[in-house]
């Protein structure tokens, strides 16, 4: 399948088109920009995507015309080619060959070391103040750098995810594992649109393993008198009441326990896209009532919290 492209070549002028320069007019003339590549490609407009509070635009991109005509296998938009550079790039730790074209990534050697820095943040916090240990630098610099290196591994694959059109590719090529049990990609790759069902997957299982949340960003609160953390919210999908009549919106919160998570995330505001990896807990609230116009309506929201300790658990886009 491949991922989303931003520039295509144009057979009829035979030149390279940006994104917003295409059309669909232009469909059966157009190619990947790889030269060695060239297969076919086809131009997505854009188009809007509602949500609970506000309708989006969806940007265009070129995507393959055909699932059975696939990017030349040296294209920098073969997805396998990808999977293979950062395979390269990655410690053996955490991804690994298993069989020609398929990769096993270990997401229990990303927690295990992010407990540790949990742990060591938590430590840090009651002991400030005090003078640390002589070997407690050197403990420190070496977790921070196993994880930096796990989760620089994990934040690319995020953004690989990313400019995929879904999971399927990615099902077929890398194999997701926490411990002795495989996680599916539909249990651990959410975006906006289920987080319904993101929500009953943690309600209805004893859910241990980390997910990725991808979504649009709603807002950023400072921290108060009463809650010392910055929280990043995500903007709720569009939801149809149920049988009852009542709205199950899910409302997605990060909280920010990193002054470097801060620091990225305000250093690219302008960005509305985003794409989270932590561990998630879920709550409900009681049905509430209010008022829109003339109609009353029912509501219960659907709260799914996870945390942000490490700059590379989240990437804007």
């Amino acid at each position: 399948m491949g991922t989303k492209m931003p520039k295509a070549y144009y057979a009829q002028e035979e030149k390279i088109l940006n994104i917003n320069d295409a059309n669909i007019k232009m469909n059966g003339s157009l190619f990947c920009e790889v030269a060695i590549c060239r297969v076919p490609v086809t131009f997505v407009d854009a188009h809007k995507k509602k949500l609970a509070d506000k309708t989006v635009v969806v940007n265009p991109y070129f995507r393959l015309t055909s699932n059975e005509k696939k990017h030349y296998v040296e294209c920098r938009y073969n997805t396998i080619g990808q999977i293979k550079v950062i395979a390269q790039d990655s410690d053996d730790n955490i991804i690994k060959a298993i069989e020609d074209n398929r990769y096993s990534f270990r997401l229990n050697v990303i927690d295990e070391a992010l407990k540790d820095l949990i742990n060591l943040n938590k430590e840090q916090t009651k002991n400030d103040g005090q003078c640390a240990g002589a070997n407690k630098p050197s403990k420190t610099y070496i977790n921070q750098g196993k994880l930096d290196s796990y989760l620089s591994t994990m934040q690319k694959i995020m953004r690989l995810r990313s400019l995929a059109e879904s999971n399927e590719e990615l099902r077929e090529l890398l194999v997701l594992q926490y411990g002795k049990q495989e996680v599916k990609w539909n249990k651990f790759y959410y975006e906006s649109d289920d987080l319904q069902k993101c929500y009953t997957y943690i309600k209805r299982n004893e859910v241990t393993h980390p997910m990725c949340i991808d979504g649009v960003i709603k807002e950023f609160s400072d921290p108060t008198e009463k809650f010392k953390f910055s929280v990043l919210k995500l903007t709720s999908p569009w939801v149809e009441p149920d049988k009852n009549g009542v709205i199950n919106r899910p409302v997605v919160e990060l909280i920010i326990r990193s002054d470097k998570v801060l620091d990225y995330i305000q250093s690219d505001i302008k960005q509305t896209k985003v794409a989270v990896y932590s561990k998630f807990q879920v709550s409900e609230s009681k049905v509430l009532t209010f008022q829109d116009g003339d109609e009353t309506k029912k509501i219960r929201y659907l709260n799914i919290k996870g945390n942000l300790y490490h700059r590379n658990q989240i990437i804007l886009y």
